[in-house]
């Protein structure tokens, strides 16, 4: 099966509503905007919402940001009765076929679900940053969350990597 990203830009958009309820289910509140929050963020320009979609079906979603030296993905996520089938690969090959390396955060395993989350990212090569690193809230008055910072590209300048994190911080965690 051979997916596609068509981007999501309205909230009454083909895809929209289903995407929302997986987006919803998949990522626990501190992980994600609400959804009035999310429906203000979809004409960012930098930011994707995308449905993946095969020939018939959607099959999961992605957000991801373009910025000018990196994409950084935000959420991904694939519909439950099609994990396991290569789909969430499917997606990260398509986003590293951009061009640009790929920063995203990937919570500390502390049970299975979130073990294979880490080994599904491992497994499509992408390795951790040995840094302290915390994913800033997306509502006022909650807490920084302990993350681990991944990438696919190895080699990361420090000077350049912190230069990439307060500019993805300040644009996908701020305009909410």
């Amino acid at each position: 099966m051979i997916v596609r990203l068509e981007r999501i830009q309205t909230d009454d958009q083909r895809y929209f509503d289903d995407i929302l309820k997986l987006y919803l289910d998949s990522f626990p509140k501190e992980e994600r905007r609400d959804p009035s929050s999310l429906s203000f963020m979809l004409n960012v320009a930098k930011m994707h919402f995308c449905a993946v979609l095969t020939v018939d079906e959607l099959v999961g979603m992605v957000v991801y940001w373009k910025f000018e030296r990196y994409l950084y993905i935000e959420h991904l996520a694939v519909m439950p009765g099609k994990r396991g089938a290569g789909i969430g690969s499917q997606v990260l090959s398509l986003l590293q076929n951009e061009g640009f390396p790929i920063l995203l955060e990937v919570e500390i395993p502390f049970d299975m679900a979130s073990k294979k989350r880490v080994d599904f990212y491992s497994r499509a090569g992408f390795i951790p940053f040995d840094i302290d690193y915390y994913q800033p809230p997306y509502r006022e008055g909650e807490l920084l969350l302990p993350m681990m910072l991944y990438s696919d590209k190895a080699g990361w300048n420090r000077e350049i990597l912190n230069d990439c994190i307060r500019e993805f911080h300040s644009q996908v965690y701020y305009l909410t």
